[in-house]
């Protein structure tokens, strides 16, 4: 019996977690960026962290290959990971986003941060192009004119409004 080792379960067996951390680390150092929940985001966070400080201290060494070959799967994301590892300014960020709509869970984005600049300058990018071929779109087509009288038919404005609230009386009940 192991007393004071507080690790967090996140609610899954051993094997599912570890499962769900490397791909969620996966997903991380491909994309630069995660969205998830709170309890996962902060596990995340520490992996990610005691990832980078092995990277930071074994440089290039081959056992540090080999285990990250093992949580990441993939030649090029070994690559990926020990370029940014050598970076000056490395680390991990969690933002705190909101509440999901389903069961209003807290979600948290996870950055690194040497490479969410890249995604923004893309993001950005990106939407400016966007515009500029929605503005062709729209000179190009030119708008129908619609008449106020066949917006209006649809709506019934004379009609009264009856509350619908509880009942005030016995029967009612």
């Amino acid at each position: 019996m192991y007393k004071g080792v507080k690790k967090s379960k996140l609610g899954r067996k051993a094997s599912n977690r570890k499962a769900l951390m490397q791909n969620q680390l996966r997903s991380l150092f491909e994309s630069g960026h995660v969205t998830t929940t709170s309890p996962k985001a902060k596990v995340l966070k520490s992996n990610a962290q005691s990832l980078i400080a092995l990277g930071k201290k074994n440089k290039g060494m081959l056992t540090l290959r080999r285990e990250l070959a093992i949580v990441l799967k993939e030649n090029g994301l070994v690559k990926k990971f020990i370029e940014y590892a050598e970076k000056e300014v490395t680390g991990v960020r969690t933002v705190k986003i909101g509440f999901r709509a389903g069961d209003n869970g807290e979600v948290t984005r996870v950055e690194l941060i040497g490479m969410e600049k890249k995604i923004r300058k893309v993001a950005k990018k990106a939407s400016t192009a966007e515009v500029k071929e929605e503005a062709k779109v729209e000179k190009a087509a030119p708008k129908a004119k619609v008449s106020k009288n066949i917006l209006d038919k649809g709506i019934d404005k004379s009609a009264t409004v009856k509350k619908t609230g509880r009942a005030t009386s016995r029967s009612g009940l």
